[in-house]
């Protein structure tokens, strides 16, 4: 039986998805970029929602130990063949080498599931796959950008070749995912394609999928709710429901 702990009740946005994650607290790349002013790590609500809840912080550090440590048996990694999609780090990033080499064992292990890993840890993964030339085809990588409203740019990954010398990635395995916050958008109109709308990971798919999509924008969660009421009132079909829930909350409305 696998020591790897599965979130099986992810509520909200990922409700349906399962995945595997380590700790932010234990991460020393997640700390450090804690720290740095404008970057979406600044803003974590994963070390945040670990403070609260107890039980989610053991487990992930129980997950930190146990795949961080050595690379484990076939054996020994979990069976989720019965998932069509999976997530690698909901919460977490990538501590080591042997971790990154777990995950993908858990990926070979699984071939009928769609696997995407989100990091942040751009220098590790890059040296990783520039040395080992190989990338299961169930697997995706998504570049997770620091910085809110700079995408990190996928070129030098794109450039690895794998053993046979023709691209690592093919298409819809490597894809960089960028929150950008209201005030940018309103300067940049036109110019990011929102398409990430943070309501169902599970219906929408675009970061599981092998695909022709590269680029996933998602606005900044503390901007999100004012735009999406924003939206709301621009719909003469949610105009009503939208003023009276505004109402119910106190909140002044003037019918536009």
């Amino acid at each position: 039986m696998s020591k790897i702990e599965i979130c099986t009740d992810h509520t909200g946005k990922m409700e349906g998805i399962q995945s595997i994650s380590t700790s932010t607290e234990l991460n020393e790349n997640c700390r450090k970029n804690a720290l740095i002013k404008g970057s979406i790590c600044s803003k974590c609500y994963a070390y945040n929602m670990c403070q609260m809840y107890k039980g989610l912080r053991e487990r992930l550090k129980r997950n930190t130990a146990t795949l961080t440590t050595k690379v484990l048996p076939m054996e020994d990694l979990p069976d989720v063949s019965d998932q069509t999609i999976f997530r690698l780090e909901s919460f977490g990033d990538l501590n080591n080498e042997t971790q990154l080499t777990n995950y993908l064992n858990i990926a070979r292990k699984n071939p009928g599931t769609r696997f995407t890993l989100w990091t942040k840890m751009y220098k590790l993964a890059y040296e990783y796959f520039k040395k080992t030339k190989d990338i299961p085809d169930n697997f995706t990588l998504i570049l997770s950008s620091l910085m809110v409203n700079l995408r990190m740019p996928l070129s030098k990954f794109k450039a690895l070749k794998n053993g046979a010398g023709e691209a690592l990635f093919a298409p819809g395995q490597l894809k960089v995912f960028t929150v950008y916050d209201k005030a940018y958008l309103e300067s940049h109109l036109g110019e990011v394609d929102l398409n990430c709308g943070s309501r169902s990971c599970n219906t929408c798919r675009k970061c599981y999928a092998k695909n022709e999509v590269e680029e996933i924008n998602e606005i900044l969660k503390s901007d999100q709710s004012q735009v999406l009421v924003m939206e709301a009132l621009e719909d003469p079909n949610k105009r009503a429901e939208t003023a009276d829930n505004l109402a119910a909350l106190g909140t002044v409305f003037e019918s536009i």
